[in-house]
């Protein structure tokens, strides 16, 4: 009798042996040793000081390494930076991050070839989640007091050409189907949103969930949806109303 068969009998207890073998194997897996709910505390004390060591020892992994490799990777960091994981980097790219710039878990930065030296500036106090991606061939800015959620994708190139032939060559797009991306102070973009090439989003705007940003933001709007869409209200107005009703 192969084992995956004996398993299989046993799960339906085809015989009293087998129930006998699944009781005992039910037993097994969710037995537990009867200890008294006053101990509780020290479990709970030894879970908060194996989260104290692993949180020391990330920190000083961080400061000893990871750090100055990401200043490594980077033409410019701020003051007090706070990070996690070292990004991926690919390609030529120059990254510059000010003050006070929260990374969170692994990100990535990615640069094509095709103008010389292409850049991505993340402006003061600007947080960025954890999955997101920068595609730069050219120029991606971000302000200050940005809040960036995690998985958002953020690109001023296609990657690819449009004609099929020319991507199976590996050819490159053509200088002019890059368009440099601008997000302006204040604005926040949800998990998951993509912002397309040559997309300027205005100060304090806000970027909905999973949303597809074809084109401009005004300041304060917010936009929804794929592809994105404006709604007839904006931060500001939402933000009166708050007030008002106060």
């Amino acid at each position: 009798m192969q084992v995956q068969e004996f398993i299989l009998r046993v799960k339906r207890a085809e015989s009293p042996l087998f129930a006998r073998l699944k009781w005992l194997a039910k037993g097994a897996l969710t037995f537990k040793l009867p200890i008294p709910r006053a101990l509780d505390w020290i479990f709970l004390s030894i879970s908060y000081l194996r989260a104290l060591r692993f949180e020391i020892d990330e920190r000083i992994f961080v400061a000893l390494f990871r750090f100055p490799l990401l200043r490594a990777h980077c033409s410019h960091v701020g003051k007090r930076l706070q990070m996690e994981v070292v990004p991926s980097f690919h390609g030529p790219i120059k990254v510059y991050l000010g003050d006070d710039v929260r990374l969170s878990g692994r990100l990535a930065f990615s640069g094509a070839r095709i103008f010389p030296d292409p850049e991505v500036r993340i402006g003061d106090r600007t947080f960025i989640g954890h999955g997101s991606r920068f595609s730069v061939a050219k120029s991606i800015t971000v302000g200050n007091d940005v809040l960036i959620a995690s998985d958002c994708w953020i690109l001023d190139y296609s990657g690819h050409p449009l004609h099929p032939e020319l991507r199976l060559a590996g050819r490159q797009v053509d200088p002019e189907d890059v368009r440099p991306v601008r997000i302006e102070d204040k604005v926040w973009l949800g998990s998951g949103a993509i912002v397309l090439p040559g997309v300027t989003i205005g100060e304090g705007a806000v970027i909905g969930a999973a949303t597809v940003v074809t084109k401009d933001v005004p300041r304060g709007g917010i936009c929804v949806g794929n592809p994105g869409r404006l709604l007839s209200r904006n931060v500001f107005v939402s933000n009166s109303r708050s007030r008002d009703q106060e």
